[in-house]
């Protein structure tokens, strides 16, 4: 493609991440309410007023409203264009891997999903079944249109889920919950069991690294509990799409050198 053209691809995979972005945080917020999120429309959380459509343009409508919402003028929640924002960056790092193709297609679904588990857990420290079965099924799809041998996955699930589930066994629930077992199996499905080892090492790293700012700003302290899915779906993320790479960087560089 010309680079014209791939200005265009690009622009159409932003504003799509923006507007999936939006329903993404329609899902999120209504999965902890435990309401649908395919009826009814959108309301302000503050004030109940039904939000119109031309107030809930993603990230354009936060932007002129200034944060607040139409009806109470109270400040709407800054999750809104975050995970929009955020959305649109990881599909651009999907197009930018994949292409504008329909493997970019089933990736931005994965991602979506991987998005929507570490928002959730990172807002309430908690991880539904509903997204972690979702990813596992998402990226068994994936892995086994992409010629994955079947078995790959099964050692893949085993593996994370074996991973997460001895923790909890040696601590008795004190160090992992049992949403960490389930969403371990399900990125071990998506990335199998070779990928999943780099996948945790650059969760724990991504992880203690951003544990250390906070403490030294002291935003947290040291005795304090730390949302883990995030740095899982990071980690997860990053190996998945540039994992082969990462590795025969390291065992080509930085090992022997």
């Amino acid at each position: 493609m010309t680079s014209v053209d791939m200005s265009v691809v690009y622009a159409v995979t932003l504003v799509l991440g923006l507007c999936i972005g939006s329903f993404l945080n329609v899902i999120i917020f209504r999965t902890h309410k435990a309401t649908s999120p395919w009826r009814g429309r959108s309301k302000c959380m503050q004030c109940g007023q039904k939000i119109h459509w031309y107030d809930n343009i993603p990230l354009l409508s936060f932007v002129w409203l200034r944060g607040k919402c139409r009806s109470c003028s109270k400040s709407l929640s800054w999750q809104y264009p975050l995970v929009e924002v955020g959305t649109a960056i990881f599909f651009l790092l999907v197009t930018w891997r994949f292409g504008f193709t329909w493997w970019a297609v089933g990736a931005w679904v994965v991602t979506s999903v991987m998005i929507a588990i570490a928002v959730y857990d990172a807002r309430w420290s908690l991880l539904p079944d509903s997204f972690s079965i979702a990813l596992a099924i998402a990226g068994c799809v994936f892995a086994l249109l992409s010629g994955v041998p079947p078995v790959t996955l099964v050692l893949g699930a085993v593996a994370g889920a074996g991973f997460f589930g001895a923790q909890y066994l040696a601590s008795r629930g004190r160090w992992v919950g049992s949403g960490d077992i389930l969403l371990g199996g399900a990125l071990g499905i998506l990335l199998g069991w070779r990928m999943l080892g780099l996948s945790l090492f650059l969760a724990y790293l991504i992880g203690a690294a951003v544990a250390s700012v906070l403490l030294l700003l002291r935003r947290q302290k040291g005795n304090s509990a730390m949302a883990f899915g995030p740095y899982l779906v990071l980690g997860g993320f990053i190996a998945w799409l540039w994992g082969e790479q990462l590795v025969n960087w390291y065992f080509n560089h930085a090992l022997f050198n």
